[in-house]
């Protein structure tokens, strides 16, 4: 048999059952060889026949998102053996983005990822992720729309400009489809809720000069809460360890006072009125041992995980032949969703968060009507008592049209001028309770102008709400934010010469682009007068910028096995920055020893403009949960030192353990952006090959380091209150001026605050340039086929990621941490694997696969600041899911399938030292949906007509 090309054979196992979909035109001959079309794959702007190339890329066909079970798009990627970074997603109620899904690719941040629609940019979510970072949402591409997906790892910038430099996941859509094709999906859970439906319509019409392409999208996913799953209904549920604090194993506080009047403690609810407790059906009378009675509820069941969704989207594409040259072509997609999420209970109120200044009483405030005692109030408002309607509302749209022309030239050489746009809005709603009203509903008027005595109404506050008291605090919470992107291009590309060992390829691209976004925050949001009284903060921000970049990129044939890929980009940004422009280059190197085996290596500098948020956010608050050094070490010394006296530290301290605190802390974050902010700049570099080992294994190995200088982050805060409490003592090993800039940006409560001294209670932040974060690691793919005659076809694709090595340098002038890959800080998986065994024979299909998760931390630092503490970090064990599938192919038009994602039914890793609430391990680290979901069960039906 002749020898074939390796890439030919890449393509083949990888694209074969894709080909007609893709628009890959694949024909075999005599001979047995493959010729393909020339197309535009991802990661150069240079047409050609191969898939392969100087960089590894991977593809994700549709057939791989079906026979691998995946309900959407952010699923499938998500599984990417290179997605080993941390993310927030729907599984995280309290978040800033809980309807929006992303990538985070080699664990560089989900910002740094350039996603595009048909090789053009669709419009970031609107809203900030966590805050902080710009990135594009996954869930508004349809399944039903996607041909197939490539993704190029490592930075693009000479190819794409700024945002490419972990990698380009390019999205690209069916094509000059005739027949149509409906599927029909219904799927269920083992311990039911999360039910999910949909239904699809694609296909389209063509005559010789025109071809048009239509889908239709609609699914509905019901939401899942804590209380459907056995293991998440109970606060008993969660991990019971020497570190987990009293007051986290008992019911929460729903209506509750406290009093530091004669020591710290609750004050019985029955002293207010007789059988307090018992006036709602939700509450119990409960006992925290430590501190008393209150009215509580086990709320651990009452926050969903999986989201209430409707979603329809509606995508066409038009292509009209003016001549055998010339061709005029159009894309439009529009998305829409309804969702909504449950952060609990209901809406809350706590004094602490009504605008009181009461600062030398830290949360407390006077009681005239029990001889000023010093109290904190907090209550939740039951559905019941706030109309029923205790769920967060969001509507998501989405619109892209693309309309351009292309064709040829010169008789070979390629042109395409396009014009796209897209635009992305969001509304959410909410009804929360209003601080100010509240404040002044319970507490009446401030009885004293220097101190902040109230004579509170016990009948209002121990008493279910009624309309009265509805229409006194509640307000709902309605924000808008907005986003769009425009892009005008003009390209060309070809064979503009012939050298001795062929053609001599390039393209040439002009770009020009702007972008603009929008947060608008409800006015009371972030009014320090009116406020929320679940304390909620919001995130604002609004700007605009233009960007214009010019590219050229040649594809040099050295020798007839020697080719050479060189790529260069300028681009130029209009905006209130300090970034102008920026040039980088790229090379690439494809040697072919052999028709069998591919040599390759790859280098490019990388360029990246700030968030266009990082820039230009407002002030903004949030909150996060910290581990407080400076007051764990005066806690240390405290308890260590056998001392009772000090009301501060007695009220904060854990008496049992030395360094320990009582609670947990959250402090109050205001960040604004930066128009200071440098570009991120740095290199990616590959090296690998693939090999066509025997007939039907072929396998690709690529080494990747990954480096990024000046990158563009928000202060890290474990680092930050580590070296905050070394600069107290006088054991920081930074500079002096910059444990001056650290301390200046604390604000902590005075010492002689009796329940809150010593304590964070706000840190002023904003974006800064870091040094830098270097990343290396290897990726390997090897697929095997085998054809056994009367007993089927049997494939095994397997795909494996390792990291290295993570070296990083947080400020100039800092130590260089080499060992950032497994310190306790990196939450990121250091490995991720992807296995996929199919058998196929006649009618029968059946797959299963295999992710592997790698291991992360659990929530103990090992080098934390407190010995006993310490001793309990360590890594938890990889986490392994198994999704099976069996198709049944009814005729040649109508099949079946029954899958079952997450097969053993396998829970993410529990982590026994997790004190920071259900569901009992990181969120950010592991697919909450799988994790919570557990075992499901879909059938799909799929008819062609």
């Amino acid at each position: 048999m002749k020898g074939r090309n390796i890439i030919a054979i890449s393509v083949k196992v990888a694209l074969l059952a894709s080909a007609a979909s893709s628009g890959v035109t694949v024909a075999a001959d005599k001979g047995d060889t493959i010729k393909l079309d020339r197309i535009e794959v991802t990661g150069s702007r240079i047409k050609r026949t191969e898939i392969e190339g100087p960089a590894p890329i991977q593809v994700l066909t549709a057939e791989d998102i079906q026979d691998k079970g995946f309900p959407n798009i952010y699923e499938a990627i998500q599984s990417l053996t290179a997605a080993t970074g941390t993310i927030q997603g729907q599984g995280i109620t309290n978040s800033f983005t809980p309807n929006a899904e992303t990538v985070n690719l080699r664990g560089l941040g989900p910002n740094r990822t350039l996603v595009l629609l048909n090789g053009r940019r669709v419009a970031n979510y609107p809203r900030a992720f966590n805050s902080q970072n710009n990135v594009f949402n996954l869930s508004t591409i349809p399944t039903s729309a996607v041909a197939r997906i490539e993704i190029v790892t490592g930075g693009k910038s000479a190819v794409y400009g700024s945002d490419a430099m972990a990698g380009v996941v390019n999205i690209i859509t069916k094509k000059n489809v005739e027949h149509t094709t409906v599927t029909a999906l219904a799927s269920t859970t083992d311990q039911g809720g999360a039910d999910n439906r949909k239904f699809t319509i694609t296909g389209g019409a063509s005559t010789e000069s025109f071809s048009w392409t239509y889908s239709v999208d609609y699914s509905k996913q019901d939401m899942l809460l804590g209380n459907e799953r056995d293991w998440l209904d109970s606060v008993d549920d969660g991990p019971a360890t020497d570190t987990q604090p009293l007051y986290s194993r008992v019911n929460s506080r729903s209506v509750m006072a406290w009093t530091i009047a004669g020591g710290s403690q609750y004050v019985h609810p029955n002293e207010f009125i007789n059988g307090a407790c018992d006036q709602w059906t939700e509450y119990d009378l409960s006992l925290r041992p430590d501190r008393g009675y209150y009215c509580g509820k086990d709320t651990t069941g009452d926050s969903s995980y999986i989201n209430e969704r409707e979603n329809v989207s509606i995508y066409n594409n038009f292509q009209w032949d003016l001549s055998d040259d010339h061709q005029v072509f159009g894309d439009l997609l529009y998305w829409n969703s309804d969702s909504a999420n449950q952060g609990g209970l209901g809406p809350s109120w706590r004094s602490d968060n009504s605008p009181i200044d009461n600062l030398a009483y830290g949360r407390f405030f006077l009681d005239e009507t029990a001889e000023n005692r010093p109290l904190y109030l907090q209550r939740t408002f039951t559905p019941s008592e706030i109309g029923g309607d205790n769920k967060g509302h969001f509507e998501d749209d989405m619109y892209f049209v693309a309309a351009g022309m292309k064709g040829i030239v010169l008789e070979e050489i390629a042109y395409e001028v396009a014009f796209s746009h897209s635009k992305s809005k969001n509304s959410e709603s909410e009804i929360l309770v209003a601080a100010d009203k509240a404040r002044d509903y319970f507490l009446g008027a401030r009885l004293d102008a220097n101190d902040p005595l109230y004579s509170p109404d016990w009948q209002r506050f121990w008493r279910p709400l009624d309309q009265a008291g509805r229409d006194a605090i509640l307000e709902s919470n309605d924000s808008t934010a907005d986003a769009s992107v425009t892009t005008l291009t003009a390209s060309l590309s070809g064979a503009i010469m012939e050298l001795s060992a062929g053609d001599l390829g390039f393209a040439a691209v002009v770009e020009y682009g702007s972008e603009d976004y929008r947060i608008s925050a409800h006015p009371r949001t972030l009014d320090e007068s009116k406020g929320w009284g679940n304390g909620l903060t919001a995130t604002e921000g609004s700007g605009e910028r233009d960007r214009y970049g010019v590219a050229l990129e040649f594809e040099v044939p050295i020798t007839e096995q020697v080719k050479a890929n060189i790529a260069g980009r300028y681009d130029y940004y209009d905006d209130n920055t300090d970034v102008d422009g920026a040039f980088t280059y790229q090379i690439g190197i494809e040697y072919r020893p052999t028709d069998d085996l591919l040599v390759r290596g790859s280098y490019g500098t990388s360029f990246r403009a700030p968030d266009i948020h990082q820039v230009n956010a407002g002030p903004s608050g949030s909150y996060s949960g910290i581990t407080d050094d400076h007051l764990e070490l005066l806690c240390q010394d405290y308890i260590s030192a056998g001392r009772t006296n000090d009301g501060a530290l007695t009220e904060q301290c854990d008496p049992d353990s030395a360094g320990r605190l009582r609670a947990s802390q959250t402090i109050f974050i205001e960040r604004t952006g930066n128009t200071k902010l440098k570009e991120e700049t740095g290199f990616s570099a590959t090296l690998g090959f693939a090999w066509e080992v025997t007939e039907g294994l072929d396998w690709t190995f690529d080494a990747y380091r990954i480096r990024i200088e000046d990158q563009v982050e928000s202060w890290n805060l474990t680092d930050f209150f580590k070296n905050e409490a070394a600069c107290r003592r006088g054991t920081a090993n930074v500079t002096a001026e910059r444990c001056d800039e650290i301390i200046s940006r604390v604000d902590r409560f005075p010492g002689t605050n009796p329940t809150n001294g010593y304590s964070v209670d706000k840190i002023r932040t904003t974006y800064v340039n870091q040094s830098f974060n270097e990343l290396t690691g290897i990726e390997t793919n090897v697929i095997y086929k085998y054809d056994a005659g009367s007993w089927g076809e049997f494939t095994a694709n397997m795909r494996y990621n390792h990291v290295l090595e993570v070296i990083r340098q947080e400020f100039p002038g800092d130590p260089i941490n080499k060992e950032y890959r497994d310190d306790f800080d990196n939450d990121d998986l250091r490995s991720k694997v992807d296995n996929t065994f199919t058998w196929h024979k006649n009618a029968w299909r059946v797959s299963l696969q295999q992710i592997r998760y790698g291991s992360t931390w659990n929530a103990e630092d090992p080098n934390g600041q407190v010995e006993n503490r310490a001793v309990l970090g360590g890594r938890l064990k990889p986490w392994l899911i198994y999704n099976a599938g069996v198709t049944y192919d009814i005729n040649d038009a109508h099949s079946l399938r029954l899958g079952v994602n997450n097969l053993r039914d396998t829970r993410a890793r529990n982590d026994g030292s997790w004190d920071s609430g259900r569901p009992w391990f990181n969120r950010e680290v592991y697919p909450t949906t799988i994790a919570v979901m557990g075992r499901s069960f879909s059938l799909q039906y799929t008819g062609s007509f």
